[in-house]
């Protein structure tokens, strides 16, 4: 009877350790597997950390290569605006505006007429501010034509008989709107000087009108503004050229 207890109590025994065994195994075994999962997403971390790092590197030296490209396309920005300003300053400086423009103008258009090159630079290097010329203008009327009024009379000689002068406007009309033999002074007129040798000059614009000419060593300076009906009144002043 003992015996038999004392067996039970050996089988219980082993049994405890057995299950102690296989706990203690268990628990070793999970926590290994824990210890694993630990480390192995340590590693995983670590790993994730790297790559992060080095895409962050990346992207910090793709910036580096942007701001550098921006500073040299400010460089290149302001090189060209200093460039521009630098052309317009120039171009302000040697292109003629105003009258400048106007003299050059004019003498691009005598030298497109023949003008000797030589002889017009002599004459711009003999003007100067001061003029000499007659103390009273001469003034003298004449009638001016009209495309319903026109006579061969209608003419005036000046500057000592050197140029004639004649003029076109267009007619007035009455109230019933039909022309008038005499011209409209508010209306645009033509006015034609004629020189010794029939060398033709024409001016054309609202009165007054003035135009100068040149013959030899005289420059004629002639005025035109309105008359009484159907005339023009014309003044004329000889001045020394250059």
């Amino acid at each position: 009877m003992s015996y038999g207890l004392g067996l039970s109590e050996k089988r219980k025994s082993r049994e405890r350790r057995t299950k102690f065994y296989k706990f203690s195994f268990y628990v070793l075994l999970l926590g290994a597997a824990g210890a694993y999962g630990y480390f192995e997403g340590q590693t995983e971390a670590d790993r994730s950390i790297g790559i992060a790092e080095e895409r962050n590197q990346i992207l910090m030296k793709k910036n580096e290569n942007l701001d550098e490209q921006k500073r040299i396309a400010l460089d290149k920005q302001s090189e060209a605006l200093a460039e521009a300003r630098a052309w317009r300053d120039r171009y302000e400086k040697e292109i003629p505006t105003g009258e400048s423009l106007e003299i050059l103008k004019l003498v691009q258009a005598r030298l497109e007429e023949g003008l000797d090159p030589v002889r017009l630079k002599n004459l711009v290097s003999l003007a100067q501010n001061t003029e000499n010329c007659s103390p009273k203008p001469v003034t003298k009327r004449f009638i001016v034509n009209t495309p319903i009024y026109q006579q061969p009379g209608n003419s005036i000689s000046l500057a000592d008989g050197s140029v004639t002068v004649t003029g076109l406007g267009q007619s007035t009309l009455n109230a019933e709107g039909k022309p008038e033999a005499w011209y409209d002074p508010a209306k645009p007129i033509s006015i034609t000087f004629t020189k010794i040798g029939g060398k033709t000059e024409k001016v054309e614009g609202v009165l007054p009108i003035s135009k100068s000419l040149v013959f030899g060593g005289d420059e004629f300076r002639f005025n035109i503004q309105q008359g009484p009906q159907s005339f023009a009144v014309i003044s004329v002043t000889r001045c020394d050229f250059p």
